[in-house]
């Protein structure tokens, strides 16, 4: 939760207390990882035994962390506070229930609720049971242009059933599961978009289903959202834009805009992601007894002619030339 010098670029830690003995997992989670990385205090909750694990990802301008660990109760004193030179707006979602107190207000979180914590003032997070948590930090200093009004967001919660607050959550997975650092000029991109969501979330208005005015971090998130979507989906030859804008709550008109956007339109993205999935498969020794028509289907393909056709206008050659070992 806590401030983090900005890097130049992304960097990601992967920690754990496995390999330590047992007497030393908490000493040493407190001390590098509590008080060097996040600057918080951490204790176990009750007298199990101390593990935990986790990955923190360091933007420019955003941090994300994803914890695994045993009940736990950590809190953020004054002194930690001190040494901290930006004040920052933390959003907290955790996989079971959380008890959460700050300036003597206090929330009970269900499972997969989320809520913003300000990091200049003191607060206690509590867990009875065994536990994920993810954290997303930004300073507030760079969020509070975002906002319409000059609103205090902390201690405020956020519904899991929250559109925007999913798509941060699916964004924050992609960036956690790309293995590659993102460089400074994109690393300086998915934290504003991170920022941007978190804005959308303070200022959203609950009834208002409209993506007209829709800023840019959550026109990124909400058409990665798609496209993994998409992907899901490929097999299906009734795959459409009207069905994936139903299932996402938008207009088919505000997801081809979002493809537009894009450089490509969705039939084409579509197209494409079944041409290299078939493209795939024709090469993979577990489909080699597989008739070309059967894995044109499995790719959404209901038609062969049309399969052949543009597989070689993509590639340049035939799928039966492709699997025979044509460069």
């Amino acid at each position: 939760m806590g401030n983090l010098d900005e890097p130049a670029s992304s960097s990601s830690l992967i920690l754990s207390t496995a390999a330590l003995p047992e007497r030393d997992r908490l000493p040493v989670w407190r001390e590098v990882f509590g008080q060097m990385m996040v600057r918080l205090d951490i204790e176990p909750a009750n007298d199990t035994s101390f593990h935990a694990e986790g990955e923190l990802l360091m933007l420019p301008g955003a941090a994300c962390g994803s914890v695994a660990a045993t009940p736990f109760r950590v809190s953020r004193t004054q002194k930690l506070i001190a040494g901290d030179e930006a004040d920052m707006l933390f959003l907290v979602t955790a996989d079971v229930p959380l008890h959460v107190a700050q300036n003597g207000r206090e929330q009970v979180l269900d499972a997969g609720d989320a809520i913003f914590v300000r990091g200049g003032e003191r607060s206690v997070i509590q867990s009875r049971d065994r536990a994920r948590l993810t954290n997303i930090s930004v300073p507030i200093d760079d969020l509070t242009p975002l906002l319409s009004t000059c609103l205090n967001p902390s201690m405020t919660v956020v519904s899991r059933q929250n559109d925007v607050l999913d798509l941060l959550l699916g964004y924050v997975r992609l960036l956690h599961a790309r293995q590659k650092q993102h460089s400074g000029e994109l690393g300086r991109l998915a934290a504003g978009h991170i920022r941007d969501l978190m804005a959308a979330m303070i200022g959203a208005d609950p009834d208002d289903k409209t993506s007209t005015h829709e800023c840019g971090g959550v026109r990124a998130a909400r058409l990665r959202a798609i496209k993994v979507d998409v992907g899901r989906q490929l097999c299906d030859p009734g795959l459409s834009v009207e069905a994936i804008a139903m299932s996402h709550g938008i207009s088919p008109r505000y997801v081809r805009k979002l493809f537009q956007e894009g450089q490509t339109t969705f039939s084409d993205f579509v197209l494409s992601m079944r041409l290299e999935r078939s493209r795939q498969l024709l090469r993979t020794p577990a489909h080699a007894v597989c008739t070309i028509a059967s894995i044109a289907h499995a790719c959404g393909f209901n038609d062969l002619s049309y399969f052949n056709r543009t597989f070689r206008r993509r590639y340049g050659i035939t799928p039966s030339e492709f699997r025979n070992g044509a460069p």
